[in-house]
């Protein structure tokens, strides 16, 4: 088997060379990664949160205009005159004759 030997890294200026380390890389990509997954969920969840708006405001025009017709169909069955006809036509009710009013003081 052969041995190995570590030679000693040149000094520059008074300076001793070393082997760069991976950690800072790794860190800075890891940093990178994490925060453009967070960007990527952020859109993501912005984009649903906007379809779901959409289709709240789509509900909330179609019970307001259902509340709109309920109200107008509610005027109408309770007018004066409607009432009366239903008295009338389905009840077989009529006026009063004359002698069948009494008046109180």
């Amino acid at each position: 088997m052969s041995e190995t030997t570590l030679r000693a890294l040149p000094k520059i200026n008074g300076f001793c060379l070393q082997r760069p380390s991976l950690m800072p890389t790794l860190v800075f990509i890891s940093l990178l990664l994490v925060a453009s997954l967070f960007f990527v969920w952020s859109r993501v969840e912005v984009f649903g949160l906007e379809y779901e708006i959409s289709k709240l405001e789509g509900d909330l025009r179609e019970a307001r205009k259902e509340t709109a017709q309920l109200r107008l169909e509610a005027a109408s069955l309770g007018s004066p005159e409607r009432i009366e006809q239903v008295a009338r036509d389905e009840l077989g009710l009529r006026l009063p004759a004359a002698e069948q009013v009494v008046t109180v003081d």
